[in-house]
């Protein structure tokens, strides 16, 4: 529908570029520290999650961000190889 609609308007389509969850920093990084961080903890209320969480987000320094980055490109090269497909770490 929204497909039809934006072409009714004559907008232009501009693809979106391919996305990997083993390429976005958040996902193969951040998140899997997050999950190590929170293994095996059992929440009673939302605010629970929400204070361990943000406790989380204060851990990390400066040094820890700039480790992500730096796996990139090694990230980066093992998704060229194996041409896109989603592979298990």
């Amino acid at each position: 529908m929204t497909g039809w609609t934006l072409y009714k308007l004559e907008w232009d389509f501009m693809q979106h570029p391919p996305y990997s969850p083993d390429m976005a920093p958040s996902d193969f990084y951040l998140f899997s520290h997050l999950q190590l961080h929170l293994d095996g903890a059992i929440f009673n209320s939302n605010e629970e999650v929400i204070n361990e969480f943000d406790l989380f987000l204060d851990l990390p320094t400066p040094q820890f961000f700039a480790e992500g980055i730096e796996k990139l490109p090694k990230r980066w090269r093992t998704i060229v190889d194996f041409k896109g497909d989603h592979y298990s770490r």
